[in-house]
């Protein structure tokens, strides 16, 4: 899919390319496949770093009985200095293998010097490590459906779920990233993408993990597989890395005192001209005087992030993400040939219309009782909004670059329509049928070697 300008208005078209040919992308962190080097061989059951040995390790153990083989694969200049979006690249093989020594790891050298009061950068670490925890969960459950499928038809009943788990991990990874690259050093843990990423990451990706658990089950999969274990251990490691379902309470309530933010107008530019509220502008991220610095690569995930030089604070971030809907809503159905891309402007219109009414409430808001069932349900929507605007404007990014899959209409049409159901929102028009595409996806990175990342990464093993 590509984004061509017709008009004004965008149009996305399917590009033909390979699938699931794997990648490093241009911003590639070179110590990430020195670190999967290093740590081995996941299947050998001999390998202390192996899926086996990690799945029945004691969670008492400190992450210094690691020391040489980390210090070996991760050098100085990839750690204190290094933006957190990148550092999370770089430890990804660690963080597919063990949730929790691999977020020890992140923040221990993310806060190697103590000038840096990265607070906000560390807040985000817990939801980017359990996504790559749960991307490696997903790789493996998907190779054992994809390799059973053939001789038992019964299997492939699990393929459309497996397809759905990958689209929502997509589409959390990029909520994620665009929050991890708009954050500057001196941002504090109580902003705006802290606390959406940190109260809805864990609830979604908590039921990814039980959609994972119920698959190798009901494939035959036990309690003492490796797999199984595996999925148990990463559920144990959740609170350890800020991310089990207390926290993301705690994150929710945050949210709810900051929704009201949401509806403010962005700042006026120099000439003192105000710009329109958010709710009512497609370009909020923009400020009246000329474009945000955090705006043009801020979706562009293979690219390197812009550096900040002063704190971002969350407001630029969500008008960046609440721009992307309404933007988007203006698709021509006359011009999209494909039935998945008219599906996908169709919904995009009908989220941009959900988000309208969500801002309303958001300006009318009390923030007297962010405990209160109301306050947290408008949190709910307010985050889930947002986590629509984030993976499409990845997706639309990746289709002006011409990426195949990442910037195709199947992976966000089926994520967007997942959102849609969960924020109530009824779709127009019949249904399309995007698992197809996304499972096959999925299936050829299991057998091609690459990772069920946004930027699908080549693996070594």
């Amino acid at each position: 899919m590509t984004t061509t300008e017709d008009e004004g208005r965008p149009t996305m078209v399917r590009t033909p390319s390979p699938r699931a040919a794997g990648r490093q992308p241009r911003d590639a962190a070179p110590s990430a496949p020195r670190l999967e080097a290093l740590l081995g061989d996941p299947d050998d059951p001999a390998n202390p770093y192996g899926r086996a040995a990690l799945a029945s390790a004691r969670r008492a153990q400190s992450p210094d009985a690691h020391d040489d083989v980390l210090a070996r694969a991760v050098p100085r200049s990839e750690g204190p200095g290094t933006d957190a979006d990148r550092l999370v690249r770089v430890l990804r093989p660690l963080l597919r293998r063990d949730l929790a020594l691999g977020h020890a790891w992140a923040a221990r050298l993310l806060t190697a010097t103590p000038a840096r009061p990265d607070e906000g950068a560390r807040a985000l670490l817990g939801p980017a490590a359990l996504i790559a925890a749960t991307g490696g969960a997903l790789y493996s459950t998907a190779r054992l459906v994809d390799a059973r499928a053939p001789h038992e038809p019964a299997v492939r009943q699990w393929q459309p779920a497996l397809a759905a788990v990958f689209a929502d991990l997509l589409a959390c990874e990029c909520l994620t990233a665009t929050a991890l690259r708009a954050t500057h050093p001196d941002d504090g843990a109580d902003t705006l993408p802290v606390a959406v990423v940190g109260h809805l990451v864990p609830q979604l990706v908590a039921d990814l993990l039980d959609d994972l658990e119920l698959v190798l089950h009901e494939t035959g999969f036990g309690p003492d597989t490796t797999e199984r274990r595996a999925l148990a251990a990463l559920h144990a490691q959740r609170p350890a890395a800020g991310v089990d379902r207390d926290a993301a309470a705690a994150h929710r309530t945050r949210l709810a005192e900051l929704v009201r933010t949401l509806a403010e107008p962005a700042e006026p530019a120099d000439s003192g001209e105000p710009t329109e509220p958010a709710e009512r502008t497609g370009r909020a991220a923009v400020a009246a005087g000329g474009q945000d610095p955090l705006l043009p690569d801020l979706f562009r995930l293979d690219r390197p992030a812009a550096r900040l030089t002063a704190p971002a604070g969350g407001a630029r971030w969500g008008r960046a993400l609440l721009s992307v809907l309404p933007d988007t809503a203006r698709l021509a159905d006359a011009e999209a040939r494909d039935p998945a891309v008219t599906a996908l402007a169709r919904t995009a219109r009908r989220l941009a219309v959900e988000q309208r009414a969500v801002l309303r409430a958001c300006a009318t808001a009390q923030p007297d009782d962010p405990a209160h069932p109301a306050a947290r349900a408008l949190a709910d929507r307010c985050a889930t909004v947002l986590l629509a605007g984030a993976a499409l404007g990845v997706a639309r990014a990746a289709a002006r670059s011409r990426e195949p899959f990442l910037g195709g209409p199947d992976w966000i049409l089926l994520a967007l329509e997942r959102l849609a159901h969960r924020l109530g929102t009824p779709l127009p028009g019949p249904q399309a049928a995007p698992h197809t595409g996304v499972w096959t996806e999925l299936a050829e990175r299991t057998r091609r070697g690459v990772d069920c990342d946004a930027r699908a990464t080549k693996l070594l093993w």
